[in-house]
């Protein structure tokens, strides 16, 4: 009778992933009241009969479980990520509308038309695909970008950089056939997957971890500019800080029993959290003393120097930082600044700075409403991630969300002279192809995420595809 029954509720459900689930939790719900029936002196036959009788009629209880168990859509979270992509291509097309120098500004609007719809077509590509099937082959995806970033480091792989100079100023040219900050920025849901999987690891696999997390800092140093690779170390250590104090990594713990010479030496697993969040620190601690000797390098230094005194240096290094205070400085409420004309004396000002361009020519009322929306935004994408039951979903939200936070802080940061004057990206707004693609991809994992929180139960996670 309970075969029957659960035949006809489960042909309620059209999620397929999600019928298992639903079987045990039906089939425990059935057992636990039956149980309590043969406690009340009823025969077994009687008992689950009427067990079954108490869940009601399978077909509108399946029907009901269909309503919980089904991908839900995020039209509320694409409609606000179109609006950040339009709100974009409105300021470079009002740039290249208002421009005074005239050297390519109507292609940079062009460009980016091609790269959100491109992006956004990769966006909607991945969020209607189920992420566990991607987190699944998460550890051949790490090593894959890791060998590629290996190749680029070793010379194997055109890379190489250059600086283009506008008169006082420059800028980095990326002449690469592939992006090691997009191959960097999508390895970090990927590894926010593999320490998932690495659950309960023992010492030996453990130092996998180790070596999963350390590596890619070393070839970002190498191949890419330091702000990317402080992103990238900042969010590889919070997610490894995550796992390891939730407890996923055991070590093996030696106990003696027993007296004199029957002593034993017992080895079993236990879980240290605290002592592998101390390696952790250690470990970060180390590198943000490299990345701090890098800093004292003259370039670095310079850099330094001409942030916080660029008045000292406005005809060489602190060219843009002197612009930009003084853009800042002499801007409105509502408006054109009172000074300088932004698309006339600030450089890249349809890429890096589009903020600063922003306050300059249309006022801080305007920029201040573009800032919040996008802060809006990056929290409803970091409460999604922190919400997730499903503890695989909530590891790789947080690195798809770590990521657009930082990078939209860090823009932030450097278009209000609170960073030294950098090439950094403002996700969905500024140009750039690449920083477009990686956006879409991580904002359809998360949104992906979202979708299936109901459907696949953490339990199934990894069921078919071994990483270890």
């Amino acid at each position: 009778m309970k075969e029957k029954y659960m035949e006809t509720l489960l042909a309620q459900i059209r999620e397929k992933r999600a019928r298992e689930s639903v079987r045990q939790e039906v089939e425990g719900h059935i057992s636990d009241q039956k149980a309590a029936y043969l406690a009340q002196g009823m025969s077994g036959e009687q008992a689950e009969e009427q067990a079954i009788a108490d869940m009601g009629d399978p077909v509108e209880a399946g029907t009901a479980l269909d309503r919980l168990h089904r991908p839900k859509p995020a039209w509320g979270m694409l409609a606000l990520i179109a609006v950040l992509c339009a709100a974009g291509l409105l300021l470079l097309y009002l740039a290249q509308t208002n421009s005074q120098s005239g050297h390519g500004a109507d292609l940079y609007f062009q460009s980016q038309c091609k790269y959100v719809v491109l992006g956004f077509i990769i966006l909607c590509v991945v969020y209607l695909t189920d992420y566990t099937r991607i987190a699944a082959y998460s550890q051949a995806a790490c090593i894959g970008i890791l060998l590629v970033l290996c190749a680029a480091a070793g010379g194997m792989i055109p890379a190489f950089r250059s600086y283009e100079f506008y008169g006082s100023a420059h800028r980095w040219v990326d002449s690469r056939l592939l992006s090691m900050d997009l191959l960097l920025y999508l390895y970090l849901p990927l590894y926010g997957a593999l320490l998932y999987s690495f659950r309960g690891c023992k010492a030996r696999q453990f130092l996998r971890i180790v070596l999963f997390t350390v590596l890619p800092v070393l070839l970002a140093r190498k191949l890419t500019p330091l702000s990317v690779t402080i992103n990238i170390t900042a969010i590889l250590f919070l997610l490894f800080f995550t796992a390891a104090a939730k407890g996923w990594f055991v070590l093996p713990s030696e106990k003696i029993s027993g007296i004199g010479r029957s002593k034993k030496i017992i080895v079993k697993g236990q879980t240290y959290p605290k002592y592998i969040c101390a390696l952790g620190m250690a470990l970060a601690a180390a590198f943000a003393l490299a990345l701090f000797m890098v800093s004292r390098t003259g370039y670095q230094q310079l850099r330094i120097q001409a942030w916080l005194h660029p008045e000292k240096f406005a005809d060489s290094s602190g060219f843009v930082g002197s612009v930009i205070r003084n853009i800042l400085s002499t801007s409105r409420l509502i408006g054109r600044n009172a000074g300088q004309a932004v698309d006339g004396y600030l450089p890249d000002y349809m890429t890096d700075y589009i903020l600063t361009y922003t306050i300059g020519t249309f006022g801080i009322l305007a920029a201040a409403a573009l800032v919040i929306l996008v802060l809006v935004f990056g929290a409803r994408l970091l409460y999604i991630s922190v919400q997730q039951k499903n503890q695989l979903g909530m590891m790789m939200g947080l690195a798809c969300s770590l990521s657009f936070i930082i990078q939209s802080a860090e823009y932030i940061l450097v278009n209000l002279s609170l960073l030294p004057p950098a090439g950094v990206y403002f996700p969905l707004i500024s140009f750039g192809g690449n920083g477009m693609v990686q956006t879409c991809i991580l904002l359809g994992i998360l949104l992906s995420i979202y979708r299936y929180e109901d459907v696949v139960p953490q339990t199934e996670v990894f069921a078919d595809h071994a990483l270890y």
